[in-house]
C-alpha cells in the first residue's frame, strides 16, 4: 500500500535521493523546507524550526514522518556559536515535528529520524554496536543530544521510533566525497593523517533503502547502524578512489598537524577512528547491501 511520507530535511542530500527512491516506487512525499517555492518536484510546506512554526497542511494525509534536518557538521569552523547552531537545529526540528504530529498527524504511524556514529566518538579499533556507551568530545555531545530529543519526541508522540546512526554517506553529489573528488581530478587523492582510522561508510542508495526498510518495517525500533558492513581505514578509501575514476590519482597523506591548524576542533571528523558494527542491520532486521563494499560502491558512484 503506498504512504504519504512527511520529510524534514527532504532537500539535503540525504534527503533527496531518499524522496526521488519513495517516488520511484509508488509513495507520496511532502517536503518541509523555509523556502517551498524552491521545490518544484514534490508538495513543498513551510516550516521555521527557530520560530517552531509549521503548516499544518503539511501532515494532510501523512503516514510516516521522516526527520533529516540539521545544520552541517563540516560547513563551518566550531566556534561557540556554530556548536550552539548543530544542537539546536538538531533539537528544535525534532521537537517540532513531534508537536505537529500530535497536533495534525493522526494517521502517523512511525517517527524515522537520522543520527550519526559520531555518537561513538574516537574509538580505535573497537567494533561499536549500538549498545555502546557515547564516546567523548563534541561529535558525541551533540549527536547525543539530539538522540535525546528524538527519545524525547518518541515519549510525548507514542508512536514507532527508529534513528539511523549513518556513517560516511558516498554520492558524487555533495557531502565528503565532492570533496575527495575536487583533489582526484588532478592527480592527487588524499588521505588524512597516518590514514589508519577507521572510517564507516555507506552508499547514498543503500543508506536510501535503509530509511525505506525503516519506514516500512515495524521492527525497526530505536538505534540501528546504518553503515556499510565492511568499514575501511581511510588510506584504503584513498587507494581505492584513486582507482575507481578516470583520472587515476596517486594517494598522498595530508599531516594531520595541518588539519588540525585549519580546521581546529572540526578535524575530529576525518581524524577520528570508528569502526562501526552493522550486524544487528544484517542479522536481526534482514537488511541486504547492495553495495557492501567500498571497491563497488565507488566504481559506482564514480567510475
Amino acid at each position: 500500500m503506498a504512504k504519504t511520507i512527511l520529510i524534514g530535511g527532504g532537500t539535503g542530500l540525504v534527503g533527496s535521493r531518499l524522496a526521488e527512491m519513495l517516488t520511484a516506487r509508488g509513495d507520496t512525499v511532502h517536503i518541509l523546507t523555509r523556502n517551498p517555492a524552491q521545490v518544484s518536484d514534490y508538495k513543498a510546506f513551510a516550516w521555521d524550526t527557530r520560530e517552531q512554526t509549521i503548516d499544518s497542511e503539511a501532515f494532510d494525509g501523512v503516514t510516516h514522518v521522516v526527520n533529516l534536518a540539521g545544520a552541517g557538521i563540516a560547513d563551518g569552523r566550531w566556534t561557540d556559536e556554530r556548536k550552539k547552531l548543530i544542537i539546536d537545529s538538531r533539537a528544535q526540528s525534532t521537537a517540532l515535528l513531534a508537536t505537529g504530529i500530535m497536533e495534525y498527524g493522526k494517521k502517523v504511524e512511525a517517527f524515522i529520524s537520522a543520527s550519526a556514529i559520531g555518537y561513538y566518538g574516537n574509538r580505535g579499533e573497537s567494533w561499536m554496536k549500538e549498545d555502546a556507551d557515547p564516546g567523548s568530545g563534541f561529535l558525541s555531545e551533540s549527536t547525543l543530544a539530539w538522540e535525546k530529543a528524538i527519545e524525547a519526541a518518541a515519549e510525548a508522540t507514542g508512536i514507532r521510533n527508529c534513528y539511523l546512526r549513518t556513517g560516511v554517506a558516498l554520492s558524487p553529489k555533495g557531502g565528503a566525497l565532492e570533496k575527495m573528488l575536487e583533489p582526484a581530478q588532478f592527480g592527487v587523492s588524499g588521505y588524512f593523517g597516518n590514514g589508519k582510522q577507521w572510517y564507516s561508510w555507506i552508499h547514498i542508495d543503500d543508506l536510501a533503502r535503509i530509511y525505506m526498510a525503516a519506514i516500512d518495517e515495524d521492527k525497526y525500533v530505536g538505534a540501528v547502524n546504518a553503515t556499510s558492513p565492511i568499514p575501511v581505514r581511510n588510506k584504503h578509501m584513498a587507494k581505492v578512489l584513486a582507482k575507481a575514476i578516470d583520472n587515476p590519482a596517486i594517494a598522498l597523506p595530508v599531516p594531520a598537524f595541518g588539519l588540525k591548524l585549519v580546521f581546529g576542533e572540526m578535524s575530529h571528523t576525518i581524524l577520528d577512528s570508528c569502526r562501526v558494527s552493522s550486524q544487528k542491520l544484517v542479522d536481526e532486521l534482514g537488511f541486504d547491501f547492495e553495495f557492501p563494499d567500498v571497491e563497488g560502491a565507488l566504481e559506482d558512484l564514480v567510475g
